[in-house]
């Protein structure tokens, strides 16, 4: 297993008003600052899907020695929407990231599920529906599509197992977050998924402040055959610089 820095481990520093990181600016950061030499991207930071700036993007993480693994995309819909309409239209929004992720040269980009607390069987179906067209694609350009525990029907591992297996391509994995699931189901939740993950998301940060023990879910990581990156998303509630060190360095000791 080796590290990376995912972007929204330092999400505040994007988002501030004064003085923003920038996505160009990202690649100096990981490697600088935290001396790793990987990292996974976030959509909302990107300026441009103009081929002069990725490709300028794809020089900076060069100059600074970082390797880019995939993109978290947020805001391209709902993949279970029963509208097939709307179905559709959320789909072409999520596939235009094929063409970013080729020419940012990533593995993977992760999509969400969609759903919300009244999903049924019938949203799960289109969801499988809309990742199916996605692999497809993915199958034909290289790159995975994957999905995280990250709310919707993604709430519970039952149903992303189904989503995966529905799917049936090697183009369709899991992104595991280490802390998205309900924590009375969060270890055996993780277990479920980890035997399609291309990398995981870590975070040790409980809702209540308080640090979770990283140990177990290492040790299942181990045990299941796990050599991807695990990748740091938890700055901490209050310093991000500080928080990404610490979680590096107790996870350093865990590996």
């Amino acid at each position: 297993m080796k590290l990376a820095l995912a972007g929204w481990a330092i999400n505040r520093r994007f988002r501030r008003e004064d003085n923003p990181l920038t996505m160009l600016e990202f690649p100096r950061v990981v490697r600088e600052e935290f001396g790793l030499e990987a990292a996974e991207l976030n959509n909302p930071w990107l300026e441009s899907h103009d081929d002069d700036y990725l490709q300028a993007l794809v020089q900076a993480g060069k100059e600074a020695g970082v390797k880019f693994l995939g993109m978290a995309v947020d805001g391209t819909g709902d993949p279970s929407v029963l509208d097939e309409a709307q179905r559709k239209e959320h789909v072409a929004k999520a596939m235009e990231y094929f063409d970013v992720a080729e020419k940012l040269g990533l593995a993977y980009f992760r999509v969400n599920t969609g759903g919300g607390d009244d999903a049924t069987e019938a949203n799960l179906e289109q969801c499988i529906k809309s990742f199916s067209e996605l692999a497809a694609e993915g199958e034909k350009r290289g790159i995975k599509v994957a999905t995280e525990n990250h709310g919707g029907l993604s709430r519970q591992p039952e149903n992303m197992v189904k989503l995966v297996r529905g799917v049936n391509s090697p183009a369709m994995a899991t992104l595991p977050d280490w802390g998205n699931f309900e924590e009375s189901i969060l270890l055996d939740g993780i277990r479920m998924i980890m035997p399609w993950a291309c990398n995981c998301h870590v975070k040790w940060t409980r809702r209540d402040g308080t640090r979770r023990d990283l140990a177990p879910f290492v040790a299942m990581a181990k045990e299941m055959g796990f050599d991807g990156y695990l990748c740091i998303e938890d700055g901490g509630p209050t310093d991000d610089h500080q928080g990404v060190l610490d979680l590096k360095a107790a996870l350093e000791a865990l590996i």
